[in-house]
């Protein structure tokens, strides 16, 4: 099952969430009951995950912070086979996060994860960033993606992807669809190199 999760200033229903659900019946996921500035990371993880726990193929799609949530919740949790991360907040060891402005301190301790950089998430990976974001800068997600071992697909548009919106869904249904292909083929590859 598809489950949409929301960046740090956004709602599960917000435009992303509802064009995902009509479109590819996601189901948005509900992290917090606060203010914004009050989430806490780890529980914010455990809600994410109980409501996966019954689903051994869950996919992930996360937008921003969202993003970071994502990755999060896969790098521990084998029931998440798949994430696709749209302008992931992931913030590089590197990074001094002292002088990133908008968002609490503690939260962007948590949000900068030195185990995202180092430890392999087991899941297949998406990530796009559009090269107009102004909220994660691209050589965050260049370095997360370097560190995963995968690509970036880079779209002209803004954090929010405000001019692909409207693509989203088949841009997401294609990686998807690739991705069942990609998967349905294995076991005949693996059949025939046991006994071909």
């Amino acid at each position: 099952m598809l489950y949409y999760i929301h960046g740090y200033l956004s709602e599960p229903y917000s435009t992303k969430g509802k064009l995902f659900k009509e479109k590819l019946n996601a189901k948005p996921i509900k992290y917090r009951d606060c203010k914004p500035e009050d989430l806490i990371i780890s529980d914010c993880v455990k809600r994410i995950e109980m409501e996966i726990e019954n689903d051994k193929n869950a996919v992930l799609i996360g937008s921003s912070l969202g993003g970071f949530l994502a990755a999060k919740t896969a790098l521990k949790n084998l029931n998440v086979k798949h994430i696709i991360l749209l302008n992931p907040a992931i913030i590089p060891p590197s990074v001094d996060i002292t002088k990133i402005q908008g968002m609490p301190q503690i939260i962007l301790k948590d949000i900068q994860d030195i185990t995202l950089f180092e430890d392999k998430i087991n899941a297949s990976i998406d990530i796009f960033a559009g090269t107009k974001d102004d909220v994660v800068p691209n050589d965050w997600v260049v370095e997360f993606a370097k560190a995963q071992n995968v690509e970036v697909k880079f779209l002209i548009d803004d954090h929010r992807f405000s001019y692909n919106i409207d693509k989203l869904p088949e841009i997401i249904t294609n990686i998807l669809d690739k991705s069942i292909k990609k998967w349905s083929v294995l076991p005949f590859e693996l059949i025939w190199r046991t006994f071909g």
